[in-house]
């Protein structure tokens, strides 16, 4: 087989899902013999070919690596340097010690510099480079030269590794300046590793260390820290994920500092310290950024006032998703309100205690170019009673976010007279069921409001998952080792999803895709699913109307599955018994 052709090669992924019965890498691609017979190995990695490649000028890795992740550097480094045109490289899974590895790709972007000819040249290959160990070339004598074409890096290991912050910054000074996409990821467990209280000080002495280990030489090296001082990154996108962060502060915090055209920047925050630098670095040094993704692993409460400041850290925010703060209040909200209300389009909050019915409705009554709001329990787990919207704030604060393309919202505070008993057998109490407020006048102001949200593609007013974990939702029964799981969380205060209760008013979503009710009493039938299947043609999925162990299948049900078989309806768990419950463990 002859040689591939990669100068064309735009995007370059591996991953460890290459097979044994992959064909034979081609000639020209040299592999290391591997020390034994790799058969009993069940995972590898992929060269994931560009769609526009032919599949016969693009083959992989026969041999296996083993599950810790062994990846053949040499083949990869030797793809990069003969894919001179390459903008987008992805790498699923590392070495175990991948911080070598990251400073040896590193090494392969800057290579060629000052030769025209991009990431594909190295120094070896340079005319009156007079090195030829194939090392990179020469900071002052082959100036700024990266490729042009490059855009876009992932690094992702999703086994333990470790990686110290100085490689980080040493892959950023050596990326190319166009380099606007940038992700790495580590697994839970890692910890991104400093060598010195220091390092991010952009020491002189160590700089020039590392310098001189990187070019064999100090030739240059005074050019090379005066570039680097006052070098700053191009990057648009940054996705810090997995563990990368220390017991104090966000250890690659400093990078921001750097990354003045940042507009997007996805991370996990571990320690409650790092939510307040956070703020105070993005507010000085990221003018553009507008999308921001933050994943609070502090197991703690936050206070409101310091949320309050990252939300004001920018001028603009169009998109937020926020997990696992606890304590997002009125400060929060206000501040959104205030200063974001017309610019905000996405607001993603997952298992955000504290975000009360009045936050909820103030958002909804000011945020016009809202497209996507999210604001329940992560998974559906774990329900947070403080996050729902009581219908009666509903009453005389219309919503102004017409353009409301998903809602992911918990809807209570509606009379239900018709329900007697809660799912523990106990008898309903309070106005909401004694029979004292009857109509459906509360039920028709909800639908009214919902159903002017004609451009919604996706209504979730139930829970997806129950807690399953939780060994308090387990039962015992008559049945000896027979254990029933309820529900805790299984909703009463409900819309009734009825026609006698207004659902018809809901018939302008004709775009509507997805229907989530699940845990809810609702009451469909026959009737109600026939105009469903009138009125939102588009519909591809409701959940709620399947409960597992179900015994009679009911009549709209069947009826669905007979006359509608496009549309998905996923089984709920509801209220089961199982012979097994966590109480056994």
């Amino acid at each position: 087989m002859g040689r591939v052709d990669l100068r064309g090669l735009r995007r370059l992924e591996f991953s460890r899902t290459c097979k044994f019965t992959d064909p034979a890498v081609p000639e020209g691609f040299p592999l290391p013999q591997d020390p034994g017979d790799n058969e009993g190995d069940e995972e590898d990695y992929r060269s994931v070919q560009a769609p526009w490649m032919q599949p016969s000028n693009w083959t992989t890795e026969s041999r296996a690596r083993n599950v810790l992740g062994l990846v053949d550097e040499e083949l990869l480094l030797s793809v990069m340097a003969k894919a001179p045109l390459l903008s987008v490289f992805v790498m699923y899974g590392f070495p175990f010690d991948h911080d070598q590895l990251i400073r040896k790709i590193a090494d392969r972007l800057f290579s060629g510099a000052g030769t025209g000819t991009g990431i594909g040249t190295s120094s070896s290959d340079s005319k009156g480079s007079g090195n030829s160990n194939g090392s990179v070339n020469d900071c002052s004598r082959s100036g700024v030269g990266f490729s042009s074409e490059f855009r876009k890096l992932e690094l992702v290991n999703q086994h333990y590794g470790r990686a110290r912050v100085r490689s980080i910054e040493y892959l950023l000074n050596r990326c190319p300046p166009g380099l606007e996409e940038l992700l790495l990821s580590i697994s839970f467990g890692s910890r991104a590793e400093l060598d010195s209280e220091g390092d991010f000080q952009d020491d002189p002495a160590a700089l020039e260390q590392e310098h001189t280990q990187s070019n064999g030489d100090k030739t240059g090296c005074t050019a090379y820290l005066d570039e680097h001082s006052r070098r700053t990154w191009n990057l648009r996108k940054l996705t810090i994920g997995g563990d990368l962060g220390g017991p104090g502060g966000l250890i690659w915090l400093p990078l921001l500092q750097r990354c003045h055209r940042l507009q997007s920047l996805s991370a996990h925050l571990f320690t409650d310290v790092s939510l307040s630098q956070l703020s105070t670095v993005l507010r000085s040094s990221c003018p553009e950024l507008n999308d921001l993704t933050l994943h609070c692993m502090t197991g703690g409460s936050q206070d409101d006032q310091q949320i309050a400041l990252l939300i004001q850290s920018s001028q603009a925010w169009k998109h937020i998703s926020l997990s696992f703060f606890h304590g997002l209040g009125s400060f929060s909200t206000a501040a959104l309100v205030h200063q974001h209300s017309t610019t905000l389009e996405t607001l993603v909050l997952k298992e955000c205690d504290g975000f009360c019915s009045e936050d909820i409705q103030a958002v909804l009554s000011s945020c016009v170019n809202l497209r996507i709001f999210q604001a329940m329990t992560s998974g559906g787990a774990e329900f947070s009673s403080t996050v729902y919207l009581d219908a009666s704030e509903m009453v005389d604060s219309p919503w102004v976010c017409l353009r409301l393309e998903s809602l992911k919202l918990v809807i209570t505070g509606i009379a239900r007279p018709d329900l007697k008993e809660d799912q523990y057998g106990r008898p309903l109490t309070g106005p909401l069921h004694d029979g004292s407020i009857r109509g459906y006048n509360m039920q028709r102001i909800v639908y009214s409001q919902l159903g002017k949200l004609t451009r919604l593609r996706e209504l979730c007013l139930g829970h997806d998952v129950p807690d399953l974990d939780d060994e308090e939702n387990y039962h015992p029964t008559e049945v000896e080792g027979q254990w029933k799981y309820i529900d805790p969380d299984e909703q009463f205060e409900c819309l009734e999803f009825s026609l006698r209760s207004g659902v018809d008013l809901l018939g302008g979503l004709k775009e509507l895709r997805v229907l989530n009710v699940d845990r809810m009493n609702i009451r469909v039938g026959l009737l109600e699913v026939q105009w469903m299947a009138e009125r939102w043609q588009k519909l591809e999925r409701i959940v709620g109307l399947v409960v597992q162990g179900d015994v009679v299948m009911p009549k709209h049900v069947q009826w669905l599955y007979d006359h509608w078989p496009g549309v998905e309806l996923p089984r709920g768990l509801g209220n089961f018994t199982t012979a097994f419950s966590s109480r056994l463990m």
